[in-house]
């Protein structure tokens, strides 16, 4: 086999060298890659085996950052906490609930509805007897023939001030046929006239005021009615304040304070951020006084002692010749002195299109770790047939 090789080669060289190709260099191609002989190699890339990308599920301020990148931490630690305050208080409110619907009512309690009953009772009594007084119509005959007796006078008034008007305005013209000036009547005109104008005022008022009492008996009874329908409704809901208390907290009631307890517990457990497993801080983007939203990745952890190799770079003729469980050597480009074993865990099942190509997902479990492996080196892992 060696000498068929050495022959190969002497050939080409000797075609190369030959006059008739001395202006005509052909340019190389690349080889396809060849699956090894029931087996496959690829290139891939190095990740931890265990590793999590972690954010909060609702939003807030910053409070504390308790880890930085490299760190080691254990399974429950606290890595960042946001502003907790107001979900504090909405706990410690939800749990006074629960806590005084547990503890049932109070004998001061009761005393009190029942004191707010009997007040509501007479506000209704008052008002329905307001509602009987105008229906009646007592009042308003009093207030009609006071407004009547009123009118009357004014209109008296009125009549005396005005032919006293007349008779002064008559005097002054009669002494003017006469030539007289009639200083002294002309004086007690003004004065008339004054006393005229305030008795028409009062004779208009006073009609005002009649018309005023005819027409209120209407407006007064809606009032009234309105008034009763506000005081009905004051009693019904004080007494079913009281029944209530009487009754005592039914369990429904309770149960739905423990449920509001555990969402509010829920929700000050969201504001911290917890280790999900022991490993190592990879990525910190959280900083004390910003504002992060539910999603975005506030940090990220991994378990960088089990590693295992992820390549997409393996033809459909090369993954027919993987099985899981098929062993592997592996070459780390960073770290030209060690070769890695390892086994195949996994094969996705469904292709990806790479560059124009059919290529396979395959995984590798790394056997014997080394200490300086990082996430995402680039490797070249030769996996042998099974």
């Amino acid at each position: 086999m060696k000498k068929l090789v050495l022959i190969i080669i002497v050939l080409a060289l000797v075609a190369a060298c030959s006059p008739g190709n001395a202006t005509k260099t052909p340019e190389p191609t690349a080889a396809p890659k060849k699956a090894s002989a029931g087996g496959a190699s690829a290139q891939g890339y190095l990740w931890p085996v265990k590793r999590a990308d972690l954010s909060f599920r609702t939003g807030g301020r910053v409070a504390e950052v308790l880890a930085k990148e490299g760190d080691q931490v254990k399974t429950g630690q606290p890595l960042v906490k946001l502003q907790d305050a107001e979900v504090k208080a909405a706990l410690a409110a939800a749990q006074a609930e629960l806590k005084r619907l547990q503890a049932g009512t109070r004998a001061e309690e009761i005393a009190q509805a029942q004191a707010n009953v009997s007040v509501a009772e007479g506000e209704v009594k008052s008002a329905q007897n307001e509602v009987d007084r105008i229906k009646g119509g007592a009042q308003q005959a009093a207030d009609l023939a006071s407004a009547q007796a009123q009118l009357t006078r004014a209109q008296t008034q009125l009549k005396n001030v005005k032919d006293a008007y007349d008779s002064i305005t008559g005097g002054i013209e009669m002494l003017k046929e006469y030539g007289r000036g009639g200083a002294a009547l002309k004086r007690q005109e003004q004065q008339t006239r004054v006393q005229l104008a305030a008795a028409q005022a009062g004779y208009d008022a006073a009609r005002a005021r009649l018309a005023q009492v005819y027409n209120s008996k209407d407006d007064d009874l809606r009032s009234a009615q309105a008034r009763l329908n506000i005081a009905i409704g004051q009693r019904e809901a004080a007494q079913a304040r009281l029944n209530l208390l009487k009754a005592g907290s039914m369990a429904e009631d309770i149960d739905a304070a423990k449920a509001r307890v555990a969402q509010a517990q829920a929700a000050l457990d969201e504001t911290v951020l917890l280790a999900p497993f022991d490993g190592t801080i990879t990525e910190m983007n959280a900083r004390v006084g910003e504002i992060v939203g539910p999603g975005p990745r506030a940090a990220s952890i991994a378990d960088v002692t089990q590693w295992q190799v992820e390549t997409d770079d393996l033809s459909e003729v090369d993954v027919v010749n993987v099985q899981p469980g098929a062993s592997a050597s592996i070459k780390v480009d960073a770290l030209p002195d060690v070769t890695l074993q390892g086994t195949v865990t996994s094969i996705v099942p469904r292709s990806i299109t790479k560059r124009g190509d059919v290529t396979y997902t395959v995984k590798v479990a790394v056997s014997n770790p080394d200490a300086r492996l990082k996430w995402g080196m680039t490797v070249f892992v030769d996996i042998k047939g099974k």
